[in-house]
């Protein structure tokens, strides 16, 4: 299972944050004091994604409410809830493998044993068990950090080991075009090849999805 229960820690104060934006948005898109929103917000295609904790919040809060329509998970276990049912909406879950994670700890520390098998087992888990189509992405050679923008900071990034051996452009461009094509093909209803299986594009990739 996953390694948070997110019913006793932060992550259910976070989850109502996601809530109370959707809340809102339905009452600007109803009448908007200002004039500017009233009517112009399509909330049938409203997706969610999240790193790291904002990745674990994101897997509850798609559990909790089906207004969120497609939910993407980057490098981040799977609450305890999620991991055991997985998600009624489709969910993409963007990560490294076991290897690139102990490449880290061996680098920069951190990732004790445990966390490595509990961010491992519950993502696939939660993926596995979804009754919406799910996707699996792996990309090797990166490290948690490669998941935000910090190796575009500064050249040293691998140096300093916040960044894994995979080229910081290289990982970007899969990330984001993975990213992309997952609310392209399940938002917008876009026929979106990359998501039909390993791509010549991206070799490096390991790449899995379950249709509902």
């Amino acid at each position: 299972g996953g390694q948070y229960a997110a019913e006793n820690s932060i992550v259910a104060h976070l989850v109502s944050d996601v809530a109370f934006v959707l809340d809102r948005l339905a009452a600007l898109n109803h009448a908007d004091p200002a004039g500017i929103l009233a009517g112009k917000l399509d909330l049938q295609r409203v997706g969610a994604f999240g790193i790291s904790l904002g990745g674990i919040v994101i897997g509850e809060a798609c559990r909790r409410d089906p207004r969120l329509r497609a939910c993407l998970m980057m490098d981040a276990p799977a609450p305890t809830d999620v991991a055991k049912a997985g998600l009624n909406q489709p969910g993409m879950w963007i990560t490294r493998d076991a290897a690139g994670m102990r490449l880290e700890r061996e680098r920069a520390g951190g990732w004790p044993e445990a966390e490595i098998e509990a961010h491992q087992t519950s993502m696939r888990a939660a993926y596995e068990a979804g009754s919406g189509a799910g996707y699996f992405v792996r990309v090797p050679g990166t490290f948690h950090s490669n998941f935000t923008d910090v190796p575009n900071w500064t050249p040293l990034a691998q140096v300093w080991a916040l960044a894994g051996p995979i080229n910081g452009q290289r990982a970007h461009s899969i990330v984001n075009a993975y990213s992309l094509a997952f609310f392209a093909r399940e938002l917008r209803g876009r026929a979106i090849h990359l998501l039909d299986g390993p791509s010549v594009q991206y070799p490096e990739v390991t790449f899995d999805a379950r249709q509902p």
